[in-house]
């Protein structure tokens, strides 16, 4: 009869909610740059070798967490954008949530760590994309892809290109500090990009 190989010991959900907490807890009170392994693995009491088991980067772990607290904070809602058929309401609708989210003191702090994750390690910006930014994106051009389909939406729009700037909008208020304005700048975008979106009378 064989040997029976053991399996190692499954993970914890519990030690890896307060993981996350922990890393979010720093990033508010110290920032990416004051962020570290050892700090995150001293605020939860493990190990430094649990934390990197689960995240083998800062950066990763930093993904994770902001994007655990997104989903918190928004309970049953998910990065896709609503379908009523209307687009233009549809897409203000998804825009003002995520601005609103985004502005939150509470968050902010969490979506800078995320750019200077980005910023200081390739490799951690791919990650990063993959959790947080690329299913946001995508489901945006999604969203306006179906408005196309039903006419609502210009056939020859460059959706990533409407995408890029929807998203890149919010980004910048929070990066030279007028995340409070975020909403009404992004609802303002919102009108100029739509009133170019607008599929003519012989498109529809």
């Amino acid at each position: 009869m064989g040997e029976v190989r053991r399996r190692g010991r499954p993970r914890s959900a519990t030690a890896d909610r307060a993981i996350l907490e922990a890393t979010r807890e720093l990033l508010v009170e110290n920032g990416y740059a004051g962020l570290s392994m050892e700090g995150v693995a001293a605020r939860t009491g493990v190990g430094k070798p649990t934390v990197y088991r689960r995240w083998p980067s800062k950066g990763a772990l930093v993904a994770e967490a902001v994007n655990h607290g997104f989903l918190a904070a928004t309970p049953g809602r998910g990065v896709d954008p609503p379908d009523t058929g209307d687009i233009e309401a549809d897409i203000r609708q998804w825009l003002r949530g995520y601005a609103a989210l985004a502005a939150d003191p509470r968050h902010t702090p969490l979506v800078l760590a995320l750019t200077a994750a980005a910023a200081e390690n390739p490799q951690d910006a791919e990650v990063l994309y993959q959790q947080l930014t690329g299913p946001r994106h995508e489901a945006l051009v999604e969203r306006l892809r179906r408005g196309v389909d039903a006419g609502q939406v210009r056939a020859d729009a460059d959706l990533d290109a409407v995408a890029d700037a929807v998203t890149g909008a919010l980004l910048y208020q929070l990066l030279t500090g007028n995340a409070a304005a975020s909403e009404r700048r992004a609802a303002a975008l919102v009108d100029i990009l739509l009133g170019g979106l607008r599929a003519g009378p012989g498109e529809a």
